[in-house]
């Protein structure tokens, strides 16, 4: 199960960030199930922090959390900082930003400081999950029952989530539950647990009960209580990506047997492999055209399946080799470093 999860990285992370993609542009939908559909597809990014949390646990026990942050930096920053500058540019030039947005966009700083003039939350938030992945995989390597550690956390995640008094934080705080069950799973993996047939089933079964939490949350009287009244709009897709996302790789591992199925993915996993370049691409386009005129739902197709077309060109032959420069780079300065401390 968690080999199946791991070689279906990018192909899961591809359809995540097509969903989302797709959930941010401002499409005309009617039909009532059509709209939940696009309603729900903000859930991607709960798949990204659930791989992100599996891929912490191997990463930091693999090469130590200095280097799992660096190399998260290394993966995000050289991409992101371009186009961050070309979008403050563009959204101050159009009047939609002002110096004090301008600082925070850049810093990253202004999403948590309340300033809704930002590229994406993501980009600002994300980087607390990489600072918790560290001490939190400390105490999992240390903990003889991994998932009352997990559970603790759950538990710990909800009291802060009913507690914060700030309601943009909890776009972030109340996904913190997936990203500690990915660290779970990884833990869990790197144990050798063999009762992967029973983990499947529940999740499944999870996976089942979840969609009636949608439908209560989206559809009843839930979207009053959970979602406005306690914020736990995001934990709606607790029960629900976990098994979502281990069906998806064991289908993946069942079709990737013929050629023809590799063929079909492999665009798909073109776009997980650049999903970072994608999300600071198609969010940015979007607002700045939402800022100034409308379109039909044909227009927004096109301009959505431009932007992941952009988002990989951008990604394989631009953010892909600075980040190996970088990288060398980085590498020769910490190898003349320890010659000279050697030499010393």
């Amino acid at each position: 199960m968690f080999g199946h999860l791991r070689r279906a990285r990018s192909m899961l992370m591809g359809l995540a960030i097509l969903g989302i993609a797709y959930y941010h542009a401002p499409f005309i939908l009617h039909g009532t199930w059509t709209r939940l559909f696009h309603n729900c597809l903000y859930c991607g990014v709960d798949v990204f922090l659930l791989l992100s949390g599996i891929g912490a646990v191997h990463s930091i026990e693999k090469r130590g959390g200095r280097d799992y942050l660096r190399q998260r930096a290394l993966r995000l920053l050289p991409g992101l900082l371009p186009m961050l500058l070309l979008w403050c540019v563009l959204m101050t030039a159009l009047g939609f930003m002002g110096p004090w947005s301008f600082l925070g966009s850049m810093t990253l700083l202004g999403w948590w400081l309340g300033d809704p003039v930002q590229l994406n939350w993501y980009f600002s938030a994300v980087w607390m999950f990489f600072l918790l992945a560290v001490p939190v995989s400390a105490l999992f390597r240390r903990w003889d029952h991994p998932w009352l550690l997990w559970l603790g956390l759950l538990i710990l995640s909800a009291v802060i989530g009913v507690l914060c008094p700030l309601d943009y934080l909890m776009t972030a705080l109340t996904r913190l539950p997936v990203f500690f069950t990915g660290m779970l799973f990884g833990t869990l993996e790197k144990r050798g647990f063999s009762r992967t047939g029973l983990l499947r089933g529940a999740l499944i079964l999870l996976f089942l009960l979840g969609f009636r939490l949608v439908e209560y949350v989206f559809w009843g009287d839930g979207g009053r209580i959970y979602g406005y009244s306690l914020g736990f709009w995001w934990y709606v897709f607790l029960p629900v990506i976990p098994g979502a996302a281990v069906m998806i790789a064991d289908l993946h591992s069942l079709l990737s047997r013929w050629k023809l199925a590799r063929v079909i993915f492999r665009p798909v996993e073109w776009c997980g492999e650049s999903s970072a370049e994608i999300l600071m691409l198609h969010v940015g386009t979007y607002k700045i055209i939402n800022g100034l005129t409308t379109f039909r739902n044909r227009i927004w197709v096109l301009i959505l399946l431009g932007c992941c077309a952009l988002g990989c060109l951008y990604h394989y032959f631009a953010v892909e080799p600075l980040t190996k420069r970088i990288g060398e780079r980085l590498r020769k300065d910490e190898a003349s470093s320890d010659r000279k401390q050697n030499m010393g």
